[in-house]
């Protein structure tokens, strides 16, 4: 897949397994970045009225997602998973051909696992994917790099989170601008 604008009529917004236990494991130098960002195209998904899909790996035993994400996303399932790929869940499925959208854009963790299993799993689908290249993260820096690499290889766009927001957003001095520009500062 070529290089692509990102239209917010087409698109749907899948977050990625944010869970207590997975989250305290995640790589700390990258931590922050990633939670930060992960905010942001959440409030931006939501100004734009995009579909959300939310998973969670095994709930039980990795715990809810986490309290500063939860906020972000009150009123939007959660949908749980024992595959690591998001797809590979029938009720994630059903809510992913739901959204009636074909481009998926992906943030969450781990960047090497789930996230690129769904991604993969996305695109065999035939829906164009975006990952979130600072909105993902995993353990360890080198799997994420690794993976988002392996992802660029096979045809996934990577863009960064202001990317995609401000290709969604289209335009500054509009409403939508002025409501999600505090978020980037």
């Amino acid at each position: 897949m070529s290089a692509s604008f990102l239209k917010g009529n087409d698109c749907f917004l899948v977050v990625v397994d944010i869970q207590e236990k997975l989250h305290a494991a995640m790589e700390d130098t990258f931590k922050e970045i990633y939670f930060k960002n992960c905010i942001i195209l959440i409030e931006t998904a939501k100004a734009i009225g995009l579909p959300i899909v939310v998973s969670e790996q095994y709930p039980k035993g990795l715990g809810s997602t986490i309290d500063e994400i939860a906020v972000h996303l009150v009123g939007i399932p959660r949908l749980e998973k024992l595959f690591f790929s998001c797809y590979r869940e029938s009720g994630i499925k059903s809510a992913i051909h739901a959204a009636g959208r074909k481009t998926a854009v992906v943030i969450g963790i781990e960047t090497h696992v789930c996230v690129m299993q769904t991604v993969l799993d996305l695109k065999e689908a035939g829906y164009s994917v975006v990952v979130a290249s600072d909105a993902v993260c995993s353990r360890r820096l080198h799997d994420m790099h690794t993976a988002l690499d392996a992802l660029v290889c096979s045809g996934v766009l990577v863009y960064s989170t202001e990317a995609i927001a401000f290709m969604l957003m289209e335009k500054a001095g509009t409403e939508l601008f002025k409501q999600l520009s505090p978020l980037f500062k």
